[in-house]
């Protein structure tokens, strides 16, 4: 294991040692004839104020950066290197400004990409409608087969505007994502190992249609749509919540011990994505703070009663805090804390900030 010190020689000096094979081409679609390259700065040889993508490591420990040897093409790649996640998304490269794309062509969006020490790559697209409003995500998925280190390999995605109107209307433009996924237990990985994966070689290309009842790539993509306070257990009603002098709602430790007067916590959670969650699907108190500090209270749940949420399908799920001391409290929720469901969008699933007060 390296120390957060390290990290960044390791990383170029992974960089420098260069590549060898080719191997591993994934998806289909042939490019038209005299289509252009969509991706900008495609092969990063441009540097400085014209690079046309940036860099996010989204909360986590990521460092990012360019290379100058072990590239494929050209004279520069980019690479991701990191080992926790931060429940914001996975760390990585997205494009500066939206790419408009027609939605009556399909597209594929590949890149050549080698890793280290088991990284997972995850490519992504933001979709955004004619008036620069972001409607959602699709993405390749963090996959569970694991292509060998110290090679390079292309990964696909065929994306088809048209089949996706139904999940989020006409699509007008992308923004594209290089990342690194950081989804370890679904991939068998253990929690804290730095991994790495560096990329190269862009490309979004118009592509002859395929047969036009094929289906798009379907993932989940849960988010938490609503939380709220109210009393009381039977027949939850923010109507009745108490508030405090500044409006913020208030619940008394005596009154928790009668159901009658029990306040909870109600929070919703919705499937936005293109694909059912077929398991149980579980959620945790994140961010929690008494009277302004930190707080540990981690309070974990099991969401839905069936075995399956489709998409469009929104779930409820309502607890009583118990055991909690006097003060000003905030949380939020996370959905699919541990990330064990691959989505379209895994920077989605954190609710808004709930505020309350308890009191004796």
């Amino acid at each position: 294991m390296f120390s957060i010190k390290d990290v960044k020689t390791q990383v170029v000096a992974l960089a420098l040692a260069g590549t060898v094979a080719l191997s591993s081409v994934l998806g289909s679609g042939v490019a038209l004839a005299n289509s252009p390259n969509l991706a900008p700065n495609p092969s990063f040889e441009t540097v400085g104020s014209d690079f046309g993508w940036v860099m996010d490591a989204k909360g986590t420990d990521a460092l990012l950066g360019t290379a100058t040897k072990g590239q494929f093409a050209g004279d520069h790649a980019v690479w991701v290197y990191a080992s926790e996640p931060a429940n914001q998304g996975w760390p990585g490269f997205t494009t500066e400004e939206i790419i408009p794309v027609d939605s009556n062509k399909e597209y594929t969006f590949s890149a050549s990409y080698t890793t280290h020490y088991g990284g997972l790559p995850w490519m992504d697209m933001a979709l955004f409608d004619a008036d620069g409003k972001h409607v959602g995500s699709v993405s390749t998925g963090t996959s569970s087969a694991q292509e060998s280190d110290n090679t390079w390999h292309e990964q696909t995605y065929n994306f088809k505007p048209e089949l996706l109107k139904k999940y989020f209307g006409d699509i007008a433009g992308v923004k594209l994502g290089l990342k690194l996924s950081l989804n370890y237990g679904f991939a068998g990985i253990e929690e804290g190992t730095f991994t790495a994966v560096i990329y190269d070689d862009v490309k979004l290309e118009a592509v002859a249609a395929n047969e036009p009842d094929s289906e798009p790539d379907l993932e989940p993509d849960l988010v938490v749509t609503s939380i709220s306070m109210g009393c009381c257990w039977y027949g939850s009603d923010p109507e009745k919540a108490l508030f405090n002098t500044n409006g913020i709602p208030v619940f008394s430790i005596q009154k928790q011990w009668k159901a009658e007067t029990r306040s909870i916590i109600t929070f919703n959670v919705k499937n936005v994505g293109t694909a059912d969650v077929t398991g149980p699907i579980k959620a945790a108190t994140v961010k929690v703070t008494k009277d302004g500090v930190e707080y540990k209270y981690p309070k974990k749940f099991t969401v839905n009663e069936s075995p399956s949420l489709s998409p469009g399908q929104e779930v409820r799920h309502e607890w009583w805090p118990s055991g909690w001391k006097p003060g000003l409290y905030t949380l939020q929720v996370m959905v699919d804390h541990s990330g064990q469901i691959d989505e379209l969008d895994e920077g989605n699933n954190l609710s808004e900030v709930i505020e309350f007060e308890i009191v004796p």
